[in-house]
């Protein structure tokens, strides 16, 4: 048997712009600046940028990365280990937390327990 949903609106809507203002994703950008050197960004944007930033990159277009969001990190190559973990530590993340798990942290059993979503 599966859930029906249903949406209910409070006081004529929800303003998502302003539920999602304080939201933000840390994304690790590469590509090759114009001297073709490999290079990566970190990337804080805001929710409601990152359709416009998915949109400019699909394109074979040149645009200035700052436009979408704030540089966290950048330079050439690959991120080093301690960029990486500094990164990790500012913006700790669902995908860094579950690396925990595997790393013999004390962990709740309940939390290392998969469940269906709504089980919890």
């Amino acid at each position: 048997m599966s859930t029906k949903w249903s949406a209910e609106v409070l006081n004529g809507g929800v303003d998502f712009d302003d539920l999602f203002k304080d939201q933000f994703a840390i994304l690790l950008l590469r590509g090759k600046n114009v001297f073709g050197d490999f290079i990566y960004c970190y990337l804080k944007v805001s929710i409601k940028e990152l359709k416009a930033l998915n949109a400019v990159l699909k394109q074979d277009v040149e645009f200035t990365i700052s436009d979408y969001g704030s540089v966290i990190a950048a330079g050439k190559g690959e991120p080093p280990p301690d960029i990486k973990a500094e990164i990790s530590l500012a913006f700790p993340t669902a995908a860094s937390n579950a690396g925990a798990l595997h790393q013999g942290a004390n962990v709740p059993a309940e939390m290392m327990e998969k469940k269906s979503w709504d089980e919890y």
